[in-house]
């Protein structure tokens, strides 16, 4: 009986260890299960840390194009007028009509074709009419192509004129009924959200200036000027001579481009001495402009009156006597006004005053600091031959800075002329630094050509320097 007791209980005893160990076992796959889920979690943290590492280090140059786009953003939504701008272009019409001579019958806006909803940009169609020569009609249509807003003639028709006598003339040209289809847009500002305030603003923004005006070169659309008549007939008439413009020598379209020539180069010279009586004009320019006038004067009198005798057609005779003549002996007249520009009213001192002088380095030191290179060498060059003092006189010296500047400037502008391709760059702290210029690798102190050697290579630009002048080219 003693002996089936301990029996029993060693088998309890048993029992109770196996329940044990199982319970021990399941504890240490669950452990296990737990360390690999943990592995796993600390593992896609650890990606995403990484990720976002990477975003991180994209900061700087997203906030340069940021910036960059922000500060050309009036160039980019220029072209799309919103509604209030729209009555504006309605009323530039009223101007394109006087500078190109048409009449213009009719303005409908085609409202109904209009897309309505909550899109970013909205078409606005409009159809104009008027009567105008073919010459007037491509002028009005260049100037409305040409308008600084963006707009688009999408469609045209022409009616011609009557025939023979019947039909209305201008200036000897017929004159048509033009339709035209326009089309612009509106911009639509609504939605977007608020701007994400970057540090330092104003400071990136002055650091980033030369690239920000490079994009903005980039975006602008160049323009067709209309050049006019050019001596071309109308096509939309037939050519065969009529009884009732018979001339002699020249045709009438010929004259006409003779008298419009010359209208337009006194209108420069008229400009011109408006400039020069201007009291807001400094004496630097002055001085300039009326040896210029001067010069332009004298070759116009020449031209005009060896092409008097080529315009005979009746109806421009008169206009060469209201429009050519007598403009012309108004200039002449002002050319022999003590009061304005008189021959012999020159200094007689033929260099340039201590005051003034120095009022041009001044302006050609500003001009090369703002970038406009070419107007600090034509300041130089209009008044070059009243700087050439002797080393004697005491404007030696600020002439010689004058002159200093000059060629900074002249430097600049042939640099910006160079076709230099930066590719690539690598930046080195441990040796020279490198760059990938027009496919060929220099480092810094190597010679490009002669005159223009690798300074310093940056990550963001790289430094030059060209005849003795340190200048930079981003990438």
């Amino acid at each position: 009986m003693a002996n089936w007791s301990q029996k029993k209980l060693l088998g309890t005893i048993g029992g109770v260890a196996l329940v044990v160990c199982g319970a021990a076992g399941g504890g240490v796959y669950y452990t296990y299960g737990v360390i690999d889920e943990v592995g796993q979690q600390t593992a896609d943290v650890a990606a995403k840390v990484l990720a976002a590492d990477q975003k991180i280090a994209q900061i700087p140059r997203i906030e340069k194009e940021v910036i960059i786009l922000r500060e050309n953003l009036g160039e980019y939504v220029k072209i799309l007028p919103d509604t209030r701008e729209l009555s504006e272009f309605v009323r530039m019409l009223n101007q394109f009509e006087r500078q190109s001579g048409i009449r213009g019958t009719g303005l409908v806006p085609k409202t109904k074709n209009a897309k309505k909803g909550g899109g970013r940009f909205t078409p606005i169609v409009y159809t104009y009419e008027m009567t105008a020569t073919l010459w007037q009609g491509l002028k009005f249509m260049n100037l409305v192509e040409n308008f600084e807003r963006f707009v688009s003639i999408i469609d045209f028709s022409i009616s011609t004129g009557g025939s023979g006598r019947d039909e209305e003339t201008r200036d000897g040209d017929v004159v048509h009924t033009i339709k035209l289809t326009m089309q612009t847009y509106t911009y639509n500002k609504g939605g977007s959200g608020s701007e994400v305030e970057i540090p330092d603003y104003a400071d990136r923004k002055e650091e980033l200036r030369e690239e920000i005006w490079k994009r903005m070169q980039a975006i602008r659309i160049d323009r067709y000027e209309h050049k006019g008549v050019q001596g071309r007939r109308d096509i939309f008439v037939d050519p065969r001579e009529r009884g009732d413009l018979r001339v002699e020598g020249e045709s009438p379209a010929e004259q006409r481009a003779i008298l419009d020539k010359f209208v337009e180069r006194i209108g420069v010279l008229q400009q011109m001495m408006q400039t020069i009586q201007d009291p807001a004009t400094n004496l630097l320019r002055q001085y300039g402009l009326k040896k210029q006038f001067r010069q332009d004067l004298s070759k116009l009198v020449g031209e005009v009156e060896d092409s008097e005798s080529r315009v005979s057609y009746a109806p421009y005779r008169l206009r060469w006597t209201n429009e050519i003549v007598q403009p012309l002996e108004k200039l002449q007249g002002l050319v022999e006004d003590p009061g304005t520009i008189a021959k012999g009213t020159e200094e007689v001192d033929p260099y340039l005053p201590k005051e003034q002088i120095e009022e041009l380095i001044a302006e050609m030191q500003t001009d090369c600091n703002n970038g406009m290179l070419e107007q600090a060498r034509e300041r130089y060059d209009s008044v070059r031959e009243r700087l050439a003092v002797p080393a004697s006189d005491a404007r030696y010296e600020l002439c010689v800075r004058a002159k200093e500047w000059q060629l900074k400037a002249t430097t600049a502008i042939d640099f910006q002329g160079l076709d230099l391709q930066v590719q690539g760059v690598v930046v080195s702290h441990a040796g020279n630094s490198g760059v990938l210029l027009n496919g060929e690798v220099f480092e810094e102190g190597d010679y490009v050509q002669d005159d223009l050697l690798i300074k310093l290579v940056e990550e963001e630009q790289v430094w030059f320097v060209f005849r003795g002048l340190t200048l930079v080219r981003t990438m």
